[in-house]
């Protein structure tokens, strides 16, 4: 069957070329694979007819409406990534790994939807570190494509912009105003977090190895599933935006262990900042503003036992005056 030559060897492929015919590379990441072919138009034609007759056997069909014959000069995507064979920067043809506008285009209105307008009132530090895990998960999903310098770059630009303008919406100043406060060489910081920005990701280069097909080499499977583990694709999915369903904001947070440290007021021990809890002195329920509840002057550092017994405490008093 023709499809057997996806896994011919090194010595058959060259036999191969040597007769004028070409060859295939099958690469394939859970139901999704691309096949290269260095053969004529009718060759690869004959091979996607092949691959459909034999998936038909599994029970399986072949989306025409996903599937596209081209030429490598043209491109095609694959998880995310654009392939293509262009000019190199000595002069020659050569394959490269680019990012999509498209995924760009995505990051963007993700970008856009964690900082719009209606989002002014939420946490700043909410906001950096959802940024950072969406920046830094898409960017090591991108930084091992041909010279991602340069989508890094303008991709930063975009991000400071509106940041600038979402902080300036936060906090009622002007550009200058927030550039002073928070602004920290080419990102924005608070007093605990820094933001991320995309230039900060340098590119990360492969050198090809030896490659053994572990589908072919019976001997070499169970070794080869014991060595490989599959890189996870990026994904939105479950994309943390940054808001709050706590009572007690992480600017709030950030506020009182700065003040007081991470030492319970109610037994004077100190632990890790992570071990403790930001307490309201006197319950939100009793307050008939909430935000007044928030004040600084209302909030209080305990550790997970003595908050525990506070609480249950508020909520015997509660009830009584109920």
């Amino acid at each position: 069957m023709e499809s057997n030559y996806l896994h011919l060897s090194h010595y058959d492929r060259r036999k191969r070329r040597a007769q004028g015919k070409g060859n295939y590379l099958y690469v394939r990441y859970a139901d999704d694979f691309v096949v290269l072919c260095n053969g004529t138009k009718a060759e690869a034609q004959a091979m996607k007819e092949e691959l459909k007759g034999l998936l038909s056997t599994m029970g399986l069909t072949l989306s025409e409406e996903k599937t596209k014959v081209t030429h490598i000069t043209e491109g095609f995507n694959f998880l995310g990534y654009r392939v293509i064979r262009a000019m190199g920067r000595n002069g020659k043809m050569v394959s490269k790994v680019l990012i999509p506008e498209k995924a760009m285009k995505t990051f963007q209105n993700k970008i856009r939807a964690i900082l719009a307008p209606e989002r002014a009132h939420e946490s700043i530090n909410a906001k950096i570190i959802a940024l950072n895990r969406l920046i830094g998960g898409w960017c090591e999903y991108y930084r091992c494509t041909s010279g991602p310098s340069q989508v890094f770059g303008k991709l930063s630009n975009h991000i400071f912009r509106h940041t600038a303008h979402w902080l300036g919406r936060k906090y009622k100043q002007s550009m200058p105003g927030i550039m002073q406060r928070f602004r920290e060489g080419n990102t924005f910081r608070t007093k605990t977090l820094t933001l991320k920005m995309p230039r900060e990701y340098t590119a990360k280069y492969f050198v090809a190895k030896t490659w053994h097909n572990p589908y072919t080499e019976i001997e070499k499977v169970q070794r080869e599933k014991d060595r490989m583990k599959r890189e996870s694709l990026f994904s939105y999915d479950q994309l943390w935006t940054g808001n709050e369903d706590g009572q007690t904001g992480m600017d709030h947070r950030e506020e009182v262990l700065l003040r007081d440290g991470p030492t319970c007021a109610k037994c004077g021990s100190t632990f890790h900042p992570s071990e403790v809890q930001i307490d309201h002195i006197k319950a939100r329920a009793r307050f008939k503003n909430p935000t007044d509840a928030d004040r600084l002057d209302n909030l209080q550092v305990l550790c997970t036992a003595c908050h525990r017994a506070k609480t249950k405490t508020d909520l015997k008093v509660l009830s009584r005056v109920r």
